[in-house]
């Protein structure tokens, strides 16, 4: 399949996750909640024309006004977003790069100690970090800097560095799944023909692997370069969360406002929620772009 043809098919797909996610938000949430006596009594009934009404004011006031509308806090949506994405995005590239190269080497530190008396270096380090929960090595983690190292400002997100830690604890799990990757793939070219040829010809071990193994394998590892993006999302609102860092994620989790007796609270903001959303899917597509023109240059000799 051809580059444009494939990035036609991720823009298709994305488009119609973008609308149903506006669909899903834009839900009708009214509850009916009176008191009779010493009971609260939540009703919800379902209304077609409050839905069709919702989805009508959205789309109205996004293609007349421009707009979508306040947040809780009387402040212009389209702001608030931009905002908090920004603060997040420099989480997310920095996770990105951290785990995409700390997973290649340490991938290849695996595939090297795989058949040494190290291997509980290698690949069993990463097997142990993949198993424990993600929230667990977060509050180990934070436990542990709070405790020791007190010098860390944990929680500030004052200084132009505060994003640094975040993006650490971000990049944990998808630096063992890189990782992972990274081994599988070289050990898979090892029955390769062209190893036997190259040993033939009395090229060295360290040319063949470099040249020859590495280079092929870089092209598999790049097709899971999206599925390693929505890791890092995946673990940006546990991480943005914990450490009360003001980011996108955040945000998204204040916008839906889950209340655990009513199941919505007063403050749902649906145009929080799409904006962000949106914002997410655009990044995502920029990810897939590059993981496809890259793989291109990276293909299988």
């Amino acid at each position: 399949m051809s580059f444009r043809a494939q990035f036609l098919r991720t823009l298709i797909i994305s488009f119609f996750a973008m609308l149903m996610v506006i669909l899903i938000v834009l839900f009708p949430r009214d509850l009916d909640i009176h008191y009779d006596e010493y009971k609260v009594n939540v009703n919800y009934v379902f209304s077609w024309v409050k839905y069709g009404d919702n989805i009508k004011g959205f789309f109205a006031a996004l293609f007349e006004e421009g707009s979508l509308g306040n947040d809780r806090y009387n402040l212009p949506i389209v702001t608030v977003v931009l905002v908090s994405v920004a603060k997040s995005l420099a989480v997310i590239v920095t996770a990105l790069v951290l785990s995409f190269g700390l997973g290649v080497l340490k991938g290849i530190m695996d595939y090297k100690l795989s058949r040494t008396k190290w291997n509980f270096f290698g690949n069993w380090t990463t097997w142990l970090f993949q198993s424990l929960p993600d929230f667990l090595v977060l509050l180990l983690i934070q436990w542990y800097v709070i405790r020791s190292l007190p010098f860390i400002r944990f929680f500030s997100t004052e200084e132009w560095y505060s994003f640094l830690l975040p993006a650490v604890l971000v990049s944990i799990y998808p630096t063992m799944y890189i990782a992972r990757i990274t081994s599988a793939s070289i050990a898979e070219q090892e029955s390769k023909m062209y190893i036997t040829v190259a040993r033939a010809k009395g090229l060295t071990q360290r040319l063949i692997f470099y040249k020859h193994v590495f280079y092929n394998s870089f092209g598999t590892i790049l097709t899971h370069l999206s599925s390693l993006f929505v890791y890092v999302l995946s673990n940006l609102l546990m991480v943005e969360y914990f450490m009360n860092f003001p980011g996108a994620a955040y945000r998204l989790f204040l916008a839906i406002d889950y209340s655990v007796h009513f199941g919505t609270g007063p403050n749902y903001e649906p145009g929080v929620i799409i904006g962000i959303a949106f914002c997410f899917m655009i990044m995502v597509l920029i990810v897939q772009c590059i993981s496809l023109a890259a793989r291109r240059q990276f293909e299988a000799r």
